[in-house]
């Protein structure tokens, strides 16, 4: 036998042992199937590969796994996607990253975006590094996920101390270096895309997180490498009692200015019709009695 067509015969061999064990088929069609394959599954043949589970006769759970997938029992399940859940055909994707989730696409040469992501290191957050657009955003707020209710102290004095801002945000893309040499045309066209589909930053309103959190803490998060964020939402509430408490005042101006004959019917004074002349009387006899004339 000739020396040289010895390795190919073992190689073949252990391809065909492998195949056999790991239950990797080729159809007819070209399709892979792995660990089994149901019959009138892909009926249009749209699927190239097909990983199926051990789950009875579903084939359920099926699951690839990306480098080191690790020890279950030692907290292992490192990093794979798969069916969610471990016994049932739950028809849900299961994205899987102990140590975290990245959502990324090139930005530039060599320069990975960050779309969203989630990082162990912070658990209890997944941040967006772009606008997120949605036909609605509910928050949870039932009254059985809170305690230690209580009512809001800083209302109206504290607002006042706030300093709107107009801003525009860092573009840290801006200038990403793009490679010299040859290209070929889908190059020159991807990098084309990337040049002009680059963020335009617009000019936004808001605070500068430093300022507000001297004045509601309660509204301000560091994450861990020391960023600021606002809640935004979190000053709705202290915009209701602001309102609130501006609106007694008015209440007591107007009942006073009524008692000094400012105002001439209690209509007036339960807003039942608006009179912003009886509303101005009723501050400028205030200010009169305060300083004296």
């Amino acid at each position: 036998m000739n020396k040289n067509i010895f390795p190919i015969y073992i190689v073949c061999f252990l391809v065909l042992v492998f195949t056999s064990q790991a239950q990797i088929r080729v159809n007819s069609e070209g399709q892979i199937k792995i660990n089994g394959d149901l019959v009138g599954d892909d009926p249009n043949k749209d699927l190239s590969m097909q990983i199926y589970g051990p789950y009875t006769q579903y084939l359920a759970n099926g699951r690839i796994g990306f480098g080191d997938y690790g020890r279950v029992e030692l907290n292992g399940s490192n990093v794979f996607i798969g069916e969610l859940g471990t016994n049932w055909d739950s028809d849900r994707l299961h994205l899987h990253g102990k140590k975290g989730i990245y959502l990324t696409y090139d930005q530039g040469y060599n320069n990975n975006k960050i779309i969203g992501k989630f990082d162990i290191a912070e658990p209890d957050r997944f941040k967006f590094e772009l606008d997120v657009y949605a036909k609605g955003f509910l928050l949870s707020s039932d009254a059985r996920f809170k305690e230690n209710i209580k009512p809001i102290d800083k209302k109206l004095s504290a607002l006042l101390q706030l300093n709107g801002v107009s801003y525009t945000l860092k573009n840290e893309n801006a200038n990403v270096e793009i490679p010299k040499g040859n290209l070929t045309e889908k190059e020159q066209a991807d990098l084309a895309l990337l040049s002009s589909s680059r963020i335009k930053e617009k000019t936004r309103l808001g605070f500068v997180a430093q300022d507000l959190k001297a004045i509601f803490p309660e509204l301000v998060e560091e994450d861990k490498d020391g960023y600021m964020y606002v809640d935004y939402i979190g000053l709705i509430p202290v915009l209701v009692e602001s309102v609130k408490e501006q609106q007694q005042q008015i209440d007591e101006l107007l009942k006073l200015a009524a008692k000094k004959g400012l105002l001439t019917t209690e209509k007036t004074i339960n807003h039942e019709e608006n009179n912003i002349d009886a509303i101005n009387s009723a501050f400028c006899f205030a200010v009169k009695s305060t300083i004296g004339i």
